[in-house]
């Protein structure tokens, strides 16, 4: 980071005026992040980009790392309600699930979260103490996620682990491939052969349901 990016303000009364337009800086921190990516960000350009001042970033976000953690954070929060909250995906089968998401991770607009998540991989591979925060939150807050329904379903905890370590895996390899070729037809034929193959692993868990409900 450049020394300027680095300078140290205090909490003031102009730190707790932007406090109420804190969602505002993060979504347009956000938006500039996306476009430009991680690996080469600094403060100054992105606050100019923001309209704002270094400053005013600097008071709101503390350091660029703080900053960066916070935008990954909220990609993953907004995935994740997604995932949770989505009326569309409410009564689908886990495979269902993940061939609807799948088919909405293939807009070009969602390319860019996926680039910078591979961004923080790299990163977190030469500093991973310093992006520990990133490893962790990638694997723990999804295969929660990923499994429940499973085990809701009737599916052993430790298998619905281990299955949900495997779909993760499958999905991120998928988009990495696809973030580095741009090869849409033969990556999206890889995940349907990957899915022909998770499929009955995946139904068992919707037959498993529908025999225990039938039999009540």
């Amino acid at each position: 980071m450049d020394r300027e990016d680095e300078t140290e303000i205090g909490i003031d009364g102009r730190a707790a005026r932007w406090a109420h337009r804190r969602p505002e800086l993060v979504a347009a921190a956000t938006r500039y992040v996306l476009d430009h990516g991680v690996s080469d960000l600094t403060l100054r350009p992105l606050a100019s980009a923001m309209g704002v001042t270094i400053a005013t970033v600097v008071r709101q976000f503390g350091t660029k790392e703080a900053l960066i953690e916070e935008v990954s954070r909220s990609i993953n929060d907004d995935l994740l309600r997604t995932l949770r909250d989505d009326p569309e995906l409410a009564d689908l089968s886990p495979a269902q699930t993940l061939r609807t998401l799948w088919r909405r991770w293939l807009d070009p607009a969602q390319g860019r979260q996926f680039r910078m998540l591979f961004e923080l991989y790299a990163l977190a591979l030469r500093h991973p103490e310093q992006y520990r925060w990133f490893t962790e939150s990638i694997v723990t807050d999804w295969l929660p996620q990923i499994e429940s329904p499973l085990i809701s379903d009737g599916v052993d905890p430790a298998a619905a682990r281990q299955l949900s370590t495997l779909v993760l895996a499958v999905l991120r390899g998928l988009h990495l491939d696809l973030v580095a070729t741009g090869d849409v037809d033969r990556v999206d034929a890889a995940f349907e052969l990957a899915m022909a193959t998770l499929d009955p692993a995946l139904t068992q868990s919707a037959v498993a349901k529908s025999t225990n409900m039938g039999t009540k």
